[in-house]
């Protein structure tokens, strides 16, 4: 609470309805969700789940001609052509005005994970990723990679490759138009950049997993991280945050008003944008962790998790009471 003109302000609380949640790590895990139209978004995630849900938390499966891998991460060129990759080397395209689906299976990529991707322009696209074990939590030679795109995930060249790193993420600075990618060797993350058609080293992030970063501006970034069932980490070019109880910290999303990211256990961090960052969770039926949110408006959201794990999450107004004199 801080005191301000003889009132006690109280910052935002964030509230949690837990719409769903399976009862252990084996059911199907919900990795990414996507706005694809007003008030409608899909939820995608393990064992090819594909699903539609809207803001008033209103659920149902997407019919499609799938393979049976988990899909990782969607993305999409325009308004109407999604295209989501996954497990096993598969990339699907849709587009939604049409209803047609058209699925890829890329040679030579039958034992690895598309684990990231993003949308550079209306023609180009990167996937990148590593072993399919790595993303099932075993251990094994990362043999990591990036590929890319440039006639809408039809054809792909592979543009970066190494055997013992992981690249976990692709990224792009829609402030500069530049790619980026958080590649992992144990104990170490780095930042890459695209330059000249090549992936090249750029920084050293920090001594963990980095999973994702976004960008605030042409040259700032934050880099989200840390350990499963330890500590969280937030890493920016000129600040450094650690959280104690979050565990890993998997991503951010912008909102109106707040920043959120989403943690291991049921936990989130809002980020006011004055540089005030608060952690909240819900107790779930295990360590569930939240992998990804969206925005609904500037105080609502739906956060997506471990075993079907679906949230809507509040944030609660600012109360100002009056001080005791």
């Amino acid at each position: 609470m801080l005191l301000a003109g003889g009132k006690i302000i109280r910052a935002q609380d964030v509230e949690f309805r837990v719409l769903k949640q399976g009862t252990s790590f084996s059911d199907s895990s919900y990795y990414d969700i996507m706005p694809v139209a007003e008030a409608k978004y899909w939820i995608c995630g393990k064992y090819g789940t594909l699903k539609t849900i809207d803001t008033t938390g209103n659920l149902a499966n997407v019919s499609y001609p799938s393979l049976g891998v988990d899909i990782y991460k969607m993305d999409k060129f325009d308004a109407q052509n999604i295209i989501a990759c996954g497990d096993g080397g598969v990339i699907y395209h849709h587009n939604l005005r049409t209803k047609t689906w058209q699925t890829l299976k890329l040679k030579g990529y039958e034992n690895a994970c598309f684990y990231n991707m993003c949308v550079v322009d209306a023609e180009t696209v990167f996937i990148c990723g590593g072993n399919s074990a790595i993303a099932h939590s075993k251990k094994t030679i990362p043999r990591g990679f990036i590929l890319k795109s440039t006639d809408r995930g039809q054809t792909w060249t592979k543009v970066y490759g190494s055997a013992l790193k992981m690249v976990w993420c692709v990224k792009l600075n829609p402030h500069n138009g530049q790619a980026y990618a958080l590649v992992y060797t144990p104990n170490r993350t780095h930042l890459y950049a695209y330059e000249n058609n090549k992936w090249l080293q750029k920084e050293k992030i920090g001594n963990s997993i980095f999973h994702e970063v976004q960008f605030d501006n042409q040259y700032d970034y934050v880099a989200m991280g840390g350990w499963i069932g330890k500590k969280g980490r937030l890493y920016s070019r000129h600040h450094k945050q650690v959280f104690e109880n979050t565990g890993l910290i998997w991503s951010k999303v912008a909102g109106p008003k707040y920043d959120l990211y989403t943690a291991c256990n049921g936990k989130v961090i809002l980020d006011d944008r004055h540089g005030n960052r608060k952690t909240y969770g819900v107790k779930l039926n295990d360590a569930f962790s939240i992998y990804k949110a969206v925005f609904t408006s500037s105080h609502t959201a739906i956060a997506v998790g471990t075993a079907q794990t679906i949230l809507m999450l509040t944030v609660l107004p600012a109360t100002a009471l009056t001080s005791r004199p």
